[in-house]
């Protein structure tokens, strides 16, 4: 059972052997394996609990529902807008469901900088465990929507490398309503696999628990607090869990957070530090035909062209098909009054196409006044240099799909091209945060994991180093930007974790 303010009454006071924060591609995971290992395991997620019946394909409803500050969480400079999911399933139940293993050269990168003591082939069960649960496959050829086809076809006529990828879908419609919560049940997120799982092994899960921070004693997490809150973050009681093992699993953003509300910074100021965003930025192109990029899977090519993570892992960029809906769309395309609705008036001969950076770049996870993250990160002249070429790679795949036109949609003169224009004009113009939007879904990286404690928060199976019974189970843990779309990535590691603390747990939990 899933317990929400409809079944809870009054304060909640629990004990339990585990206690796992967030519910998203790490906390599920870490939740179920526990529980199916015979851990009396706690899950608590900030957000409410939601299925197919509330998912009303409504962007004005389903953003306050589904996403973290209604989908306007930010960095401090209001320059890159961070999506992140506040539910039961996190990220999971609005994501596009990209489904790739960890880079390998990644992984070498993370043991030969960071010491990380396992290699990538430790991985392969836990990537076989969770694509078997997710129910990863490949996206089918009557499943390319026409908007994912264009950008093949100008890709293919340019010579560049892309594929079309695996997701994690079963008896998909093709709606395209993936980013709001599938009405279906056909994406196969945590709230439809992981989570039901640690229900039936036993696992006390409660929507609505905001935590707070985590009480310590000496070298060691006593107990979690927080507090119940209603859809609208409203309080209606408070929360505290005591367990012996406290796993912590509440996002880039949010885990540190907790960290530094508990005064929890490690020896060497290492928590809410490197932080990575993935950020990108997209382009329009508009159609004699229509496109109706809205109808079908969102994104299932993927344009792999510039990234060589074996020759280079510390660059490159990915090229990505994307499509918001009218009010989304809306408030990426520059112009006010009329010059916006001309723009609105071409929204079913649209394709939008971004640019997503394997960023080197780093910010900060930093506490504010009222106790809310404030997210610092600022874009190396050099990777916004990067950026700009990889914005004028998309308007050449744009154009050789046979675009009349495309837009790069800064703030300030937005950028009208045609065929034949002089595409180096993107470059020139660059790619400068604050006058075009960028935005990211994969905040990453600010509570990293290594072996030397100077540099890092958690070890190599994410056990806090100062905290002996806190472990770390989200996208916070990887040592460096993924360069890859990172729901498997999360899901694996968490899996590697909960395995290893099972393993370990008369050591862990005394």
């Amino acid at each position: 059972m899933i317990h929400t303010l409809q079944t809870i009454s009054g304060d909640l006071r629990l004990r339990a052997e585990v206690c796992v924060v967030g519910s998203g591609a790490g906390g599920a995971v870490a939740a179920k394996e526990l529980a199916e290992a015979g851990r009396d395991v706690v899950l608590l997620e900030q957000g409410g609990h939601y299925t197919k019946e509330d998912f009303t394909q409504r962007e004005e409803e389903m953003m306050p529902l589904l996403f973290e500050d209604m989908g306007q969480r930010a960095t401090e400079d209001g320059s890159i807008l961070i999506l992140q999911g506040r539910n039961i399933g996190g990220s999971t139940v609005h994501n596009l469901c990209y489904c790739f293993r960890t880079p390998k050269p990644i992984v070498e990168k993370w043991r030969r900088e960071d010491g990380i003591r396992w290699a990538y082939e430790d991985l392969l069960p836990s990537f076989e465990r969770v694509e078997a649960m997710l129910h990863v496959q490949p996206i089918l050829e009557a499943q390319v929507n026409t908007l994912n086809r264009k950008i093949r076809e100008g890709c293919e006529k340019l010579g560049y490398h892309g594929i079309v990828a695996h997701h994690n879908r079963v008896n998909c419609t093709s709606s395209g309503f993936c980013i709001l919560g599938c009405p279906f049940d056909a994406k196969q997120s945590m709230a439809l696999t992981y989570i039901p799982a640690a229900d039936r092994a036993g696992a006390r899960i409660y929507a609505h628990c905001q935590v707070e921070k985590l009480e310590i004693a000496g070298s060691r997490v006593a107990a979690v607090v927080g507090r119940l809150i209603d859809a609208q973050g409203q309080p209606q009681g408070s929360v505290r869990v005591e367990a012996q093992v406290v796993v912590l699993a509440a996002g880039a953003i949010n885990s540190p957070q907790i960290l530094l509300r508990s005064s929890a910074r490690n020896e060497a100021g290492q928590v809410g530090k490197h932080l990575h965003l993935h950020p990108s930025v997209l382009l329009a192109g508009f159609y004699d035909e229509d496109i109706y990029g809205y109808l079908g899977i969102p994104q299932s090519y993927y344009v792999d062209e510039f990234i060589d993570l074996e020759r280079n892992p510390d660059s490159g960029y990915i090229i990505m098909p994307i499509f918001g809906f009218p009010v989304a769309t809306a408030a990426q395309l520059p112009g006010f009054g009329r010059a916006h609705a001309k723009w609105m008036q071409s929204y079913h001969r649209m394709v939008g196409i971004l640019v997503l950076l394997h960023d080197q770049s780093e910010g900060e996870v930093r506490l504010g006044r009222d106790g809310r993250p404030r997210i610092r990160y600022h874009l190396r002249p050099d990777e916004q240099a990067l950026m700009a070429e990889g914005m004028r790679h998309c308007a050449e795949i744009l154009f050789a799909s046979g675009a009349k036109q495309v837009l790069v949609p800064y703030h300030r003169d937005p950028l009208l091209l045609e065929p034949g224009d002089d595409l180096t004009v993107i470059d020139r113009r660059g790619c400068r945060p604050g006058e075009i939007p960028l935005a990211s879904t994969h905040p990453q990286g600010t509570c990293r994991m290594g072996e030397d404690r100077t540099r890092s928060v958690v070890n190599s199976w994410g056990q806090c180093h100062e905290l002996t019974n806190l472990f770390l189970c989200d996208m916070s843990v990887f040592p460096s930007s993924l360069g890859a779309p990172p729901q498997i990535t999360t899901a694996a590691l968490a899996d590697h974790t909960a395995r290893y603390l099972a393993a370990h747990w008369s050591a862990v939990r005394s």
